[in-house]
């Protein structure tokens, strides 16, 4: 079994849950670029998972110089510990100092992201990945369908948590420090049967990521009976339009959501006005930015709905600004009955502009909830 090159590690990535936190750039390949949109590309589902799968070819790289890249498919247990719960298996194409390798790996939280390696593959191999989680057992498991070389691992390793992402992306991974690695010129990546517990993920029920490299942005096409294919992401006027008009709004969010995250039911009524006063005249800015800006026609019913969501959150933190609520625990419930539309009509905006639904590595953000 051969080692892989400079290879570090594969990264888990923070992810933020759709829609907003992207808001925060337009992609590093973008003229202007605010921030990067992340360092993977492909599909998220969210929900309870206890099933993962897909199968693809394996890329080549067409350059000899030294890059890194991985795909793969994994299950996510993000924010309920500092150490979120997080098991992958897919293939790594690597090229260090010397010679390229294409392999077969495993890894997850308490192996500290390191990717382990289970056997050799080739560019133009098809494989196909599972995770399943049985018995108080993941199961690990990648079949090389072209050289019929297969391995299966069974750990307790993960199963202490509670996993509600499931994930097929493709990789620009980091060295240990978090710098992100040269990514390869490689061929196209094209994912086939992804199933999630079973079944056939829905395009409106996964959220799209992008990935940033320097001078492009890579994106997923529409996810169209069970697969799709990593290609060039290109942005839209209005699609511009929005990420620079959402962009305040998140920023404001995060600074909000670290706010409410430290109040306890000692918080003293004041200080819950006075931060839900700002969290109000954040929302309406951002509601009348909207409803100020050109949209086009495809896009105009599901604006129209988002700024309505977003003005009754609005009015939500007002009344709360006059009159906090009898308990802390009331004040949170009254966001949670709302936390389904807004999500829903944020994710649908994104969709029709055709923008990325999610991002790794930021905070996540009001818009998201």
């Amino acid at each position: 079994m051969r080692t892989v090159g400079r290879w570090r590690r594969v990264v888990a990535g923070a992810i933020a849950i759709g829609i907003g936190a992207a808001g925060c750039g337009d992609g590093s390949g973008s003229a202007g670029a605010l921030t990067s949109f992340g360092h993977m590309a492909g599909y998220v589902w969210t929900g309870h998972v206890s099933a993962v799968a897909a199968s693809w070819s394996v890329p080549r790289m067409s350059s000899a110089a030294e890059a890194h890249a991985s795909t793969w498919i994994g299950a996510q247990g993000p924010g309920v510990s500092k150490r979120p719960p997080f098991i992958q298996v897919g293939t790594v194409e690597d090229r260090g100092e010397s010679n390229a390798v294409y392999a077969a790996f495993w890894t997850d939280t308490t192996l500290g992201f390191r990717p382990h390696i289970l056997f050799d593959v080739h560019p133009g191999d098809t494989v196909s990945t599972t995770l399943t989680l049985t018995g108080g057992r993941w199961r690990v498991f990648i079949v090389d369908t072209t050289s019929r070389q297969s391995s299966s691992v069974s750990t307790r390793n993960e199963v202490g948590g509670n996993f509600n992402l499931a994930e097929w992306l493709q990789e620009n991974p980091s060295e240990t420090s978090g710098q992100a690695t040269p990514y390869p010129d490689l061929t196209s990546v094209h994912m086939t049967a992804l199933a999630v517990n079973g079944t056939t993920p829905r395009y409106g029920d996964v959220f799209a990521q992008w990935m940033s490299l320097p001078g492009r942005d890579l994106a997923p096409t529409p996810l169209r009976d069970g697969a799709f294919t990593i290609t060039r992401g290109a942005l839209t006027a209005a699609g511009r339009r929005y990420l620079e008009i959402v962009r305040p709004q998140n920023a404001s969010a995060r600074k909000f959501d670290l706010e409410e995250a430290r109040w306890t039911e000692r918080t003293p009524a004041g200080e819950i006005e006075r931060v839900s006063a700002a969290a109000a005249a954040s929302e309406r800015r951002y509601a009348d930015a909207l409803d100020r800006a050109a949209w086009p026609v495809v896009a105009r019913g599901p604006i129209g709905s988002l700024i309505r969501e977003v003005r009754v959150e609005a009015g939500m933190f007002q009344a709360s600004a006059r009159h906090v609520p009898p308990s802390l625990v009331t004040w949170r419930r009254r966001f949670a009955q709302i936390t389904p539309t807004v999500l829903a009509s944020a994710h649908e905006v994104r969709r029709v502009l055709h923008l990325p639904e999610l991002v790794s590595g930021l905070p996540q953000s009001r818009e998201t909830r």
